[in-house]
């Protein structure tokens, strides 16, 4: 597994990729993944095996809060431990952006997915109701990032 940063020459394997992981109506559009790879205060990882993309997350920062806006795996790479570590490095980016916390939603009855953002430090905050459709809860998880101390022996470092 390599996990490198999307380029908008990765779209056709990013979309491929949303295909086999969402359904039609909860499905991001090419266009939409194409604003994301171009967006300044976004990171979008990819995970490849074999020079095939079969992950991909993005995450967003916008002052001291940072957004898990979509994570999506090839139904057969799952249960590999690829999503924990795309969400690993991008909660280290956005720690190291200023972020010290980090916000995602999730279907409430993706068990799944809950699951594995309960073992990065996700907690549930909120529930907003028919947020995927009727009857269709999503679930807000936080997780906070560890502030770094930046001093050390009474000095600043970056």
């Amino acid at each position: 597994m390599i996990v490198s940063t999307a380029h908008i020459d990765d779209l056709p394997g990013v979309f491929a990729v949303e295909k086999s992981a969402f359904s039609k109506p909860e499905r991001w559009s090419k266009q939409s993944w194409a604003a994301e790879l171009e967006q300044v205060n976004r990171l979008v990882l990819i995970s490849r095996e074999a020079d095939e993309i079969e992950a991909v997350a993005c995450f967003s920062v916008l002052g001291d809060t940072a957004e898990l806006l979509r994570i999506a795996v090839h139904p057969d790479r799952r249960q590999r431990g690829i999503a924990r570590r795309l969400v690993g490095i991008g909660k280290e980016w956005a720690e190291a952006a200023g972020a010290d916390r980090m916000l995602l939603e999730v279907r409430h009855d993706n068990d799944a997915a809950l699951a594995m953002y309960q073992t990065t430090g996700f907690e549930p905050i909120a529930k907003r109701r028919d947020y995927y459709g009727p009857q269709r809860d999503a679930v807000v998880m936080e997780c906070r990032l560890p502030k770094r101390d930046l001093m050390q022996h009474g000095r600043w470092i970056a």
